[in-house]
């Protein structure tokens, strides 16, 4: 991408024309014939066991690996018209262990890409300093001069995401990216590149093996089936509430209820007529508080471990805003509706 193109929220569509790819010896393929379309700014999880093809996938994209049959598209160009490696260099990838260079420093581990572009060093000074600014990696001057060892893991991660927007792909790719993080750690860079991803929309393929990460981080989630085959694709909720088969049934697990709960913010169980309890109530009944921008499965949660029949909803400043009940939770727990629709991160 040229050192003009400033505005982060460049993005493309990505194409899968009955793509389909089998490697050499193998009497099946790794990804069969697959139809799939991840529209500009989307984020789209593959997601699938072992031997599904998800990471096939990924790689036919920017075509480490080539297809053997079928085509796929960035917006309307195929990617076997143009040149391997200068398709490589204008999408951003990301992989589980950073991949960051440990002999280089920050600033030139995110400069590498727009280096290679030929962009300019003010250019370059620049566009390291934004986006540390933007994944918080503050003061930008002293994290630039650091090393990647010097850093937790989970700074390594944010720089590892950053370096693949440094010359401002119109696609990522990311390959199960917080896998190798500590659950407290995984949960808070996810939350950041979530964050990152609503503000900048940059369109991304997602790969992980973890059905709990594609439900919280994805607009829509492909399950891929041993073989390669395409399962389903479509929302978080709708996955949860009519899985498609049997194999989706089973993979998204007998829990699918609760998991339907982390795609709903406890406000959306509030209505106009919800009668707000007075701090006098809201004392006698005890009940646990929780802001109202939590997931209703957070809300289940400290029901539970109180022991109570629901929780008071709270705004930013702890004042009460409603009350969700025990048997409202269940409720939406159970259903099959489309009570979350257009809801598909807590």
């Amino acid at each position: 991408m040229s050192e003009d193109s400033n505005d982060l929220r460049t993005a493309s569509s990505i194409t899968f024309d009955q793509a389909t790819k089998m490697y050499p010896g193998q009497t099946d393929p790794a990804l069969d014939a697959l139809d799939l379309n991840v529209e500009a700014g989307e984020l789209v999880c593959l997601v699938g066991p072992s031997g599904g093809g998800k990471t096939t996938a990924l790689m036919l994209v920017n075509r480490l690996v080539e297809l053997s049959s079928g085509d796929i598209r960035l917006g309307e160009k195929s990617i076997g018209s143009l040149n391997a490696i200068q398709l490589r260099r204008e999408i951003g990838y990301v992989i589980q262990q950073t991949g960051l260079f440990p002999h280089m420093t920050i600033a030139d581990n995110i400069g590498l890409v727009p280096q290679i572009l030929g962009w300019k060093k003010a250019s370059i000074r620049n566009r390291v300093h934004e986006l540390l600014e933007l994944v918080g990696l503050t003061p930008t001057d002293d994290i630039a001069k650091r090393y990647p060892g010097q850093l937790s893991g989970g700074q390594q991660q944010r720089v590892g995401i950053v370096r693949a927007l440094a010359a401002n792909p119109p696609v990522m790719l990311m390959d199960e990216p917080f896998g190798a993080l500590d659950p407290i750690t995984r949960a808070h860079v996810q939350d950041e590149f979530l964050a990152l991803h609503n503000e900048i929309g940059k369109t991304t393929l997602f790969v992980t093996h973890d059905i709990d990460e594609a439900i919280k981080m994805s607009n829509r989630i492909a399950i891929l089936k041993p073989g390669g085959k395409l399962a389903q694709f479509d929302t978080p909720d709708t996955v949860l509430s009519r899985p498609a088969d049997d194999f989706v049934e089973q993979f998204v697990g007998e829990d699918r209820g609760l998991k339907r709960l982390s795609l709903i913010p406890v406000r959306k169980m509030l209505n106009p007529s919800t009668v707000v309890p007075s701090d006098k109530e809201t004392a006698s009944l005890s009940w646990p508080r929780i802001e109202r921008d939590k997931s209703a499965r957070t809300a289940l949660s400290l029901v539970l471990a109180a022991e109570t029949d629901g929780v008071v909803v709270t705004d930013g400043d702890d004042v009460p805003v409603g009350t969700v009940t025990l048997k409202e939770l269940a409720s939406i727990a159970g259903s099959g509706n489309d009570a979350v629709a257009g809801s598909t991160t807590p």
